[in-house]
């Protein structure tokens, strides 16, 4: 009589992979919610094309656009991997551009190497003013370099008030 067995190693690649398909395992945040507010010379860019370009295991390219008051919101984005369950380096690159009256600003330069939530701006949600017009700056203060001219805006913590 044979049999029809599967190995060990077969059973548990299909528990890891059916894991993966029915929950958040191995989902890695390649990119956080982030809500700009962008400015030209200190009036809102109403109507600018906000490009976005992330790039992990593959490059990403979205397109958002500006509201009246020059403000956007670019989606959270999450990819899954199996690389996740094995010990290496997170690394995923973002560029973020902005075209407005035909001029073309970066505004975002950065490299996240952790794959945690906002982890961009040490946990902090990602809020930012950005002035096309100011000069972008290098930035050590959250664990890796950043290139940027988007400042974040201080959110108020009212939760404590009778």
């Amino acid at each position: 009589m044979q049999e029809f067995g599967l190995p060990i190693w077969a059973i548990i690649l299909i528990a890891i992979a059916l894991l993966m398909l029915l929950t958040d395992i191995g989902k890695a945040y390649t990119f956080s919610e982030m809500r700009l507010e962008i400015t030209y010379q200190g009036k809102p860019a109403a109507g600018a094309i906000v490009k976005r370009r992330i790039k992990w295991q593959r490059e990403r390219l979205d397109e958002f656009f500006t509201d009246s008051n020059g403000v956007v919101v670019l989606p959270q984005v999450r990819e899954r991997s199996i690389t996740q369950f094995f010990p290496s380096q997170f690394i995923s690159s973002q560029l973020i551009s902005v075209n407005f009256r035909n001029q073309n600003f970066e505004v975002w330069s950065y490299v996240k190497i952790q794959p945690d939530k906002n982890s961009e701006m040490g946990g902090y949600p990602l809020n930012l003013e950005c002035e096309l017009t100011r000069e972008s700056k290098l930035d050590e203060e959250f664990d890796t370099l950043m290139i940027t001219n988007c400042k974040k805006i201080p959110s108020h913590d009212f939760s404590n008030i009778d």
